[in-house]
């Protein structure tokens, strides 16, 4: 039974309208039809080249392969486009269809797969070999498996995309994310849930995010608009900025500065950059080697035991003037360590002989969360905000 029924699908797909046409200098080979069977739970596709997805409100897949060649003849485009076969399963007990769809054609000719793909359809997966991936106006989710960019808008369910080398983008997502690229740059409109983003190269993107973020990028920049949960970004080589978080942010770059407005918490640490929150509550750990530190603390809000601390650079922090505060500064820049505070509260002392530190301590507005502050080289300004 099963075999019979494997024989009557490849059948009804050699039935789809096969037709070859001269266009200009192009030999152009079109093959349309539906996918036969019930609409399953899940759609596979397998192939080679470009594949569009487009949501669809009718009851039945259906596919249009085009395959495109430059040529001088009608005997050579023949030749070029080789054969094409298209086979779907649908084995009786998964309620999944695997639509594989083979050609012997050539490197030179393009082949590009449409499907359309009916609201049933829970969750459709692509593979395909030397070519992009599209969707669209997806009810269901997508997986996503691509050699070359993959492009995504409107998709109710998740999205899970990995490609070799290709740019990433995606428009409205109401699920989660997951954005896997051998070196192309990531961009993302909106997601509803969480989004997990790595790429070798380019830069990532995140406008708008209703989950938390993992992002990951070997060389180049990452940058976050609003985020309702935690933020986490990793870049060997670029710039960090985080505008909103509603979470803690953490932020590690080897080469660049990072900025990060406001966040319930912060943890960053750059090798050669400055570094730059602002509006800030929570702890705060913020650590730089090479560049200066700006830290602008907002009235109201909850601070924690927090740290300041640059090996080289000046660290600037803003305090409003009725915030209850403790702090702890300390620099060990040498011959003449500064720390220049507005809060009579806090008033630098020095220590020892042969280069002493200068620290200053002191309760503001009675006293709370630590601040502690440390400069190896550089300036402390401890700068009072009106309020």
């Amino acid at each position: 039974m099963r075999f019979a029924l494997f024989i009557s699908l490849i059948a009804a797909l050699l039935r789809a309208d096969d037709s070859v046409t001269r266009e200009g200098p192009y030999y152009v080979r079109r093959i349309n039809g539906p996918v036969p069977g019930r609409v399953p739970a899940q759609l596979h596709i397998i192939t080679r080249g470009n594949v569009v997805l487009h949501g669809s409100k009718d009851e039945q897949l259906v596919f249009r392969l085009v395959q495109r060649v430059k040529t001088r003849s009608d005997a050579e485009g023949k030749r070029l486009l080789g054969s094409v076969s298209t086979i779907a399963t649908t084995p009786p007990a998964i309620n999944m269809t695997t639509f594989t769809v083979t050609t012997t054609a050539g490197e030179q000719v393009s082949n590009d797969l449409e499907v359309s793909v009916p609201r049933q359809v829970s969750m459709s997966i692509v593979m395909t070999q030397g070519g992009s991936v599209e969707a669209y106006d997806l009810d269901g989710g997508v997986q996503m498996n691509a050699s070359m960019g993959i492009h995504c808008d409107r998709i109710r369910g998740n999205v899970n995309g990995r490609t070799a080398g290709g740019e990433i983008r995606l428009g409205k997502i109401g699920g989660s994310a997951v954005c896997l690229s051998g070196g192309g740059s990531i961009f993302i409109e909106s997601v509803g849930g969480g989004a997990r983003c790595e790429t070798a190269g380019g830069e990532i993107v995140v406008k708008e995010a209703g989950g938390p973020l993992l992002l990951s990028n070997v060389s180049g920049n990452i940058e976050v608009d609003r985020a309702a949960s935690t933020v986490e970004a990793h870049t060997g080589e670029g710039v960090i900025e985080v505008n909103q978080a509603g979470g803690e942010v953490i932020a590690d770059t080897r080469g660049g500065s990072i900025q990060i407005g406001s966040a319930r918490g912060a943890r960053c640490e750059s090798a050669a950059g400055a570094i730059r929150v602002k509006n800030a509550s929570g702890p705060l750990n913020v650590q730089t080697v090479m560049g200066s530190i700006l830290a602008e603390l907002i009235a109201g809000a909850r601070l924690e035991d927090s740290l300041l601390s640059a090996s080289s650079g000046d660290i600037t922090v803003l305090i409003p003037s009725k915030l209850s505060l403790s702090v702890m500064a300390r620099n060990d820049s040498g011959a003449n360590p500064r720390i220049d505070s507005d809060f009579p509260e806090v008033r630098a002392k020095s220590f020892g002989f042969s280069h002493p530190p200068t620290v200053a301590q002191g309760q503001i507005n009675g006293g709370g969360p630590i601040l502690r502050v440390n400069v190896a080289a550089g300036i402390i300004y401890l700068k009072k905000l009106k309020q």
